[in-house]
This record gives structure tokens, C-alpha cells and sequence, in this order.
């Protein structure tokens, strides 16, 4: 009979075997590691965009909309009948600014902005925006003396208290309503203190037609905070008055925007273009800012998505944070419709 033969892996082979399978499992960790990190450093990076696609595209919108005066804003002054002259019924200035420096403004900062909770962080840049919110909301029939109510669809979005424009294309008028009956759509307007801020008066000076439509009115303030989701970033909040949608206020809105900086386009010849870009604190005449330039500065919501800190430009200035945060800009050239031709 003819032995048979065994074979088998040997201590050595074993060895050669084990260390490959470390090395393998080792690069396969490596691979997957790095792939994590650039996982979530891409993630935090593309929400940093996208916060700052969406801060910009909110104070675009607003700031495009204000000073808005009907279908001839360039040309008609509304009769403000509001019983306030307080800052959030000044609609006469459709834009306004701060320019942040330290832990001052200049012009100094209205109480209405500073005594909000949380206030505007310092070194950071402030706007107040007038415009219209909504869509306008057509008359259904002719008023049959200036102090007549006026008469909308039954079911349009109007409540007392709200702050509205009536406009045609010769005349507008401000007004608190201070009544409104959904079910017939008539607007009461009356004189006194009903309603906050009242009205002085119950006369729009004009008689308003059907060509005629009503829009609210709101104010609105862009400022930046600390976040009060994360407390560690700040974040683009914005502060209206009146707030149709409900909304306690200040509102937080977009996270992870560290600074607002504003250069106002003032037109100086009224050929309503702008002739120079300035601060806040150097604009001659509100009434005469055409567009504005806006720049925020973005950050991720995450520390240690780089491996050292990054050095960042916002506003003329070079920083090296401490952190290790990553940063960029965004800047947009806004021209407010209702002053141009």
C-alpha cells in the first residue's frame, strides 16, 4: 500500500497571511474613514451655500420691494394717516441702515432694533426694509366719499389691526384698518385708537375705484444674532412688524450667516442711477438710495471641518479665526425697483 501525503499552511504562511489581511483591513478603514470626513465636510459645505443662496435671496426679494407706492411709486407720496410716528410706522423711508462697528451703529441704532431679544451681534451691519407683503388685494367697488369704507372680495386675507396701503396710479394713502368683516369684505377705517397704531383720521383723501388695490404694509429688519438653535454660530434674523404669518419675533431664519455688510448706491443728479456707494452712516438722503450692495459672510455649522484654521476676507478686513470652521461670501448687487424708471 502507497502512504498518502498530507499538506497543511504553515507557521509562516499563517503569518504572510495575517499580516496581509491587516494591511487590507487596515486600508479598507483608511478608505473609509477619509471617506466619512470628505463626506461631511462636503455636507457642511453645501449647506453653508445653501444658507447663504437662501439669506441672500430673502434680502433680494425685500429689498427690490421697498418704498413700494402703487402702480406709480416713483411719482406718488402716500397720505399717511397711521396715529404713530414710532419706527415701525415711519413709511415714508423705504430703506434704511446701520453700520456696525465694534459694538456700535451709526446712525445709533433705533430702540426698537436695539431692546430686541436676542439684539443685533456688534461688527455686524443693520437694514430695515418698508415694502408691501403679499399680494394686493383689488377694491370691488367704487367708495362714495373720501371717508367711505372700502369694499374687497368676501374671504380676502385682511384682519383688524393691519397696516395698509390703498393705491391707485394718481393717489395712495396709509391707514390702520381698524375693522373687517370677512364675510362682506368691507375694510372699516375709522379714527381713534381701536386698533394699534390708529389712525388720525378717517379721510384717505382721494376716492379710490375699482382700478384701485389694498396691500399690507410691514417693516422689516435684517440683523445678525447668535443662533439660538446652536449658540456656538450666529445666524440672519429678521424682525416685522406687523407679522402676518403669526410668527413669534424676532424671527431666526437662516443659520450659520456671521456678518451683514451694506454699501448704499445714492443717486446725487435724480437720474436715478447711483452716482456713489456708501456706509450707512455716510448716506446724505435715504430718499435717494437707489441700490445697495450686499455682502454676508458664511461659516459652517460645524468646527473642525478643516484640519487648520482659514483665513477669510469679509467687508475689506483679513481674520484667521481660531477655529477651524470654513468660511466664504456672498455678495449681490440689489437695485430697489420702486426708485428706477
Amino acid at each position: 500500500m502507497t502512504a498518502s501525503r498530507q499538506s497543511g499552511m504553515g507557521l509562516v504562511e499563517l503569518m504572510v497571511w495575517a499580516v496581509l489581511s491587516m494591511l487590507v483591513v487596515a486600508v479598507i478603514g483608511i478608505i473609509y474613514v477619509n471617506g466619512k470626513v470628505v463626506a461631511r465636510v462636503n455636507d457642511s459645505v453645501s449647506r453653508m451655500q445653501e444658507n447663504g443662496r437662501f439669506a441672500m435671496y430673502l434680502l433680494e426679494r425685500d429689498l427690490r420691494m421697498a418704498a413700494f407706492r402703487g402702480c406709480n411709486s416713483a411719482a406718488v407720496t402716500p397720505l399717511n394717516l397711521l396715529a404713530s410716528a414710532a419706527y415701525p410706522y415711519q413709511y415714508g423711508n423705504g430703506v434704511s441702515g446701520y453700520s456696525g462697528s465694534g459694538g456700535t451703529w451709526t446712525p445709533a441704532l433705533d430702540s426698537a432694533i436695539s431692546s430686541l431679544s436676542p439684539a443685533p451681534a456688534s461688527g455686524s451691519d443693520v437694514v430695515t426694509v418698508r415694502l408691501i407683503d403679499g399680494q394686493g388685494i383689488p377694491l370691488t367697488a367704487r367708495m362714495t366719499n373720501q371717508t367711505a369704507d372700502l369694499q374687497v372680495g368676501a374671504g380676502s386675507e385682511l384682519g383688524a389691526g393691519d397696516v395698509l396701503l390703498v393705491a391707485d396710479c394718481s393717489a395712495a394713502t396709509i391707514f390702520n384698518a381698524t375693522s373687517f368683516d370677512s364675510g362682506s369684505g368691507i375694510v372699516g377705517h375709522d379714527a381713534g385708537n381701536a386698533v394699534v397704531p390708529g389712525n388720525t383720521s378717517n379721510d384717505l383723501g382721494h376716492v379710490f375705484g375699482t382700478d384701485a388695490s389694498i396691500y399690507r404694509l410691514v417693516t422689516r429688519t435684517y440683523f445678525v444674532a447668535p443662533s439660538a438653535r446652536k449658540p456656538s454660530i450666529r445666524s440672519l434674523w429678521s424682525n416685522s412688524v406687523p407679522a402676518y404669518d403669526g410668527q413669534s419675533q424676532p424671527e431666526e431664519i437662516v443659520e450659520g450667516v456671521e456678518g451683514l455688510a451694506l454699501l448704499f448706491g445714492e443717486d446725487l443728479v435724480g437720474q436715478r442711477a447711483a452716482n456713489r456707494y456708501v456706509a450707512a452712516d455716510a448716506v446724505g438722503n435715504w430718499s435717494n438710495v437707489v441700490n445697495l450692495r450686499a455682502q454676508v459672510l458664511l461659516g459652517t455649522a460645524r468646527d473642525s471641518v478643516a484640519t487648520s484654521p482659514q483665513p477669510y476676507s469679509f467687508a475689506g478686513v483679513s481674520t484667521t479665526p481660531t477655529d477651524r470652521r470654513v468660511r466664504s461670501t456672498m455678495a449681490s448687487v440689489i437695485t430697489i425697483r420702486n426708485r428706477v424708471p
